[in-house]
């Protein structure tokens, strides 16, 4: 599904009720819970789908805006956002009878080498001398 993305009207009125700080709160951000970030967003500006993903109808209104400094937008990607899809997708593969392809085990793979001489021949088990 295409993301929406904000426009520059959503963008400047986010940008107007942050006051310039970093409006993420809580463990979604990698803060306590309730808390809020506020860090000076001179340093760089991203701007947030939350709570409702970039892939959703209507997804790009000032509600759902939050204008998060880069520290706290990365650690909602990486923590929340990327492994939220992974798992939208597995789930669409699933009730679509699509899965992940078999583990294949070869016959020899995983067990110990074949004792082997000086000579290089392969010694049996039963002929082994163990000290």
């Amino acid at each position: 599904m295409p993301r929406s993305e904000f426009g520059r009207p959503v963008k400047r009125e986010a940008l107007k009720r942050a006051g310039g700080r970093c409006e993420a709160i809580g463990e979604v951000y990698g803060l306590a819970p309730g808390e809020r970030c506020n860090a000076l967003l001179s340093h760089g500006v991203e701007f947030d789908h939350y709570p409702l993903p970039a892939t959703d109808k209507g997804s790009d209104t000032l509600d759902n805006c939050v204008a998060a400094c880069k520290v706290c937008h990365s650690h909602k990607t990486r923590t929340y956002d990327v492994p939220m899809q992974a798992k939208n997708k597995r789930m669409s593969d699933r009730h679509l009878g699509i899965r992940p392809p078999s583990r294949i085990r070869s016959a020899g793979f995983g067990k110990a080498a074949p004792q082997r001489s000086a000579t290089r021949e392969i010694i049996r088990k039963s002929e082994r001398i163990d000290p």
